[in-house]
């Protein structure tokens, strides 16, 4: 519609009346610095840990681009938080 504020977005094969739920958030690669910033580990522990299975692997976009999965980061922050841990209780 011209003149919209907001305009519909279509997604290829699928009709532009349809739009995902507000609540659903697309996947997105993050690279090294902000999963480092997001974690507050140091790159020698990351690797540490991938290496021994208990981070999730890294994704090669081409020999000097390394990204990961947000919600792969984000499900291991989660799985750090003990469930005893008092500020995190709902």
């Amino acid at each position: 519609m011209l003149g919209s504020p907001h305009p519909t977005l279509s997604v290829p094969g699928q009709p532009a009346s349809s739009n995902p739920a507000p609540s659903a958030r697309a996947e997105r690669f993050i690279r090294r610095p902000e999963v480092l910033s997001r974690t507050g580990i140091s790159r020698s522990h990351l690797y540490w840990l991938m290496d021994r299975g208990r981070f999730p692997q890294s994704i090669p976009l081409s020999p000097r681009v390394t990204v990961w999965l947000e919600s792969d980061v984000d499900a291991w922050i989660a799985n750090q938080i003990p469930y005893t841990h008092p500020r995190v209780q709902p």
